[in-house]
């Protein structure tokens, strides 16, 4: 009688062990799921903050867009207007020159010259000996040249404004192509990095979503004849042990 419940007591001990096995195996499993979860929602939580960022980046960077089209454009009917002011500029410039009649040549010169209208001023004709010709003078106050002057300094100094304000366009033109090129090439990068970190979310969550199913799998406790081998094992040594117990 004595051996038997020594043979039973064996048995259940190790059926115990298993069955001790198993449970932790369990705990140990949930912990590590628990902890890929987590892992995994955290790095969810981070993707959809950088989508966002880069969502509210992009909304910028669109209406930028649109402001730098709109002053290129205002810049382009700007530069359109210089040219059409400079060939105004010809034209008047050639119909001065086309002037023949003495008469005309004094109105223009009073509309030119509007604060001389009411002073004593006019044409008076030289004659030159040498040449033996009448050349026509304009007679003006003396203290008129200083106009002439002005005007002559003034128009030296917007020729020399106008080409460098020509060279500062032309150098912004180029710095505005630079730096879209520098855009382009920046959003081609970002798209490279976007693309690869995508790909690499996608082959982590993938990954995470097998090791997760794969701890979810209960361990493979065998019952059949295999597994028995220990618990007969069990029994034989518990019949030894009844068997001395029985001799003494």
């Amino acid at each position: 009688m004595l051996k038997k419940l020594l043979i039973a007591a064996v048995s259940f001990a190790v059926l115990l062990m298993v069955a001790l096995a198993f449970i932790t195996a369990r705990y140990i499993d949930h912990a590590e799921i628990l902890r890929a979860k987590s892992e995994r929602d955290h790095l969810r939580a981070v993707r959809d903050s950088i989508a966002a960022v880069v969502a509210v980046k992009d909304s910028i960077q669109k209406e930028l867009e649109l402001q730098v089209t709109g002053l290129q454009t205002e810049a382009n009917i700007l530069r359109q207007e210089v040219d059409s002011l400079e060939n105004l500029r010809r034209r008047e410039q050639l119909k001065v020159r086309l002037l023949r009649k003495k008469e005309d040549l004094q109105d223009k010169f009073m509309q030119t010259f509007p604060e001389i209208a009411y002073s004593d001023w006019g044409v008076t004709e030289v004659y030159n000996e040498a040449e033996q010709i009448s050349i026509q003078y304009l007679m003006v106050p003396l203290w008129f040249a200083e106009t002439f002057i002005i005007d002559h300094q003034n128009s030296l100094s917007y020729q020399k404004q106008k080409d460098k304000l020509l060279l500062v366009d032309s150098l912004q033109t180029a710095i505005v192509q630079v730096k879209d090129s520098l855009r382009i090439l920046e959003m081609e990068k970002g798209l490279a990095y976007k693309k690869g970190y995508d790909e690499a979310y996608a082959k982590y969550e993938d990954i995470n979503k097998r090791y997760i199913k794969l701890l979810q799998k209960p361990p493979q406790v065998k019952i059949g004849f295999p597994g028995w081998g220990t618990v007969l094992g069990a029994t034989a040594a518990g019949v030894v042990v009844g068997t001395q117990l029985q001799w003494k």
